[in-house]
Formats: structure tokens, C-alpha cells, sequence
């Protein structure tokens, strides 16, 4: 039985990728800035980290700072591999996005930089697509106001849980490198997944997509966020959206 440390363990992925892992016979720790978890510990600045890492076999990587655009993660991660380093050299998992390294949104550069360092130290990363739960959330918003805008791009939206087990699969194994990138089942567009939402909602309201300028939305426009070769067998999101919003 493997023991694998899981940072964020709290978050949307954390959960589903602690869950997986136990379900899958291993030993989880819980690594959290705040108390309740196994163990208390602060990527920031290193503290905790030591007892956290001690015998651990595995380190599934699924912290992030999403809030500030991922401000302060690359000093997190370099902490992280530094103690992981002192404890033994432990399989270092890390979850990424696909399009990182041809989309200039500044959170991707850092999950781009932040891959470089798990290569460097010899882990293995994943890069998955955008999750059910990350288009839900940009569909709530956009509903508050009586016209809603939608970005006019392809998603391919995928379950966390799809996701989970993959990771699952990967902590078992040995360290690979860079896997091949793991897409949803269907490649669908962002206004129709937004009309979905109003719809199970029962919200009435005028839906506008819309094309912004830049480099950025132009590289989402052509898709550089997809993976269709490397399509899931998982949640579609339309079952998605009904078991969040029936009842």
C-alpha cells in the first residue's frame, strides 16, 4: 500500500483525487495551511512540509492559487520539491492544462513554468482540460446579469472525477514525464453550454456570444485548449449539469 501526500486536498480536484486514492488501497495525507487536515503546512514558506513528506511514497500536486492567477506558486512548488528532495525523493504527480505552453494567459505561464520544474526534478505531469465545475462557475456568473455573454470558443469540459482517476492510475506507477494529455468526451461551444445552464435553470434571458480581441482569446477561438485525440469515456456535461441543477 502506497502512501501519497495530496496538497490541496481541499479544493475541487484534491477531493475527488483523495477519494480515488483511497479507493484505489492507498494511505492519503492531507496537506493544509489550516488545521483538520493530517498535516499542517504552508508551501509559502516551507514550514511543515518535512513531517508531511517523512515515508511518503507519492505527491499528487493539485495546489494552486487560481484566485491570484496562480501568484506564488512557482515559490510553492520550488519548496515543495526541495523538501520532497531531503525526504527521499518521492514520485512528484503534478496537474497542468492543456494549451499552457501556446496560450499567453498569464496563470498558464506559470502552470508552464511550474511544469518545468517536475520535469526538472522528475516527477510527471498531466494536462487535463477545462473542468465541468470551472465552466458551471463562469456560467453562474455571466447569469447575473440580464444579458448574458458568453465567450465565443470550443470547450471541452471534463469531470473532475475522470481526471481523479487518471491521477489515480499515474501515483501508482512510476515517474513518467509528461503523459499524454486527457480531454473530455465532447468538444462543445461555450455560448451552448451557457444556453444549457440558463435553460436548466429556468433562466429567461438574452444570450450574446462574444469574440474579444487578442492573442489570448484568438489562441482559445482556435482551439489551443483541446484535446481531441485524447478524448474520455467519462461525464458528459450535459449528466453533469443535470445532477447539479435538478431538484
Amino acid at each position: 500500500m502506497k502512501r501519497i501526500l495530496v496538497t490541496g486536498i481541499t479544493g475541487t480536484l484534491g477531493r475527488q483525487v483523495a477519494g480515488m486514492l483511497r479507493s484505489f488501497g492507498a494511505e492519503v495525507r492531507g496537506l493544509s495551511r489550516r488545521p483538520g487536515q493530517d498535516f499542517q503546512g504552508d508551501l509559502a514558506d516551507g514550514s511543515g512540509l518535512g513531517a508531511a513528506l517523512s515515508g511518503v511514497d507519492t505527491v499528487v500536486h493539485c495546489a494552486s492559487d487560481t484566485r491570484r492567477l496562480g501568484r506564488g506558486d512557482l515559490q510553492g512548488l520550488r519548496n515543495l520539491l526541495a523538501a520532497a528532495g531531503r525526504a527521499g525523493r518521492p514520485h512528484v504527480v503534478f496537474v497542468s492544462i492543456v494549451g499552457v505552453d501556446v496560450i499567453p494567459y498569464p496563470y498558464y505561464r506559470v502552470k508552464l513554468a511550474a511544469e518545468g520544474l517536475v520535469e526538472g526534478y522528475g516527477g510527471t505531469i498531466l494536462r487535463a482540460t477545462q473542468f465541468h465545475e470551472f465552466v458551471l462557475g463562469g456560467a453562474r456568473i455571466a447569469a447575473r446579469l440580464p444579458v448574458v455573454f458568453a465567450p465565443d470558443v470550443p470547450v471541452q469540459p471534463i469531470s473532475t472525477r475522470d481526471v481523479a482517476t487518471r491521477i489515480a492510475e499515474l501515483a501508482d506507477g512510476p515517474p513518467a514525464g509528461r503523459v499524454p494529455d486527457l480531454g473530455g468526451p465532447e468538444i462543445l461551444r461555450a455560448p451552448d453550454l451557457f444556453r444549457d445552464y440558463l435553460q436548466a435553470t429556468g433562466r429567461d434571458r438574452r444570450l450574446v456570444p462574444v469574440r474579444l480581441p487578442g492573442a489570448t482569446f484568438g489562441a482559445f477561438r482556435r482551439g489551443a485548449h483541446l484535446a481531441p485525440s485524447h478524448r474520455s469515456g467519462g461525464e458528459r456535461w450535459a449528466d453533469f449539469l443535470h445532477a447539479r441543477t435538478s431538484g
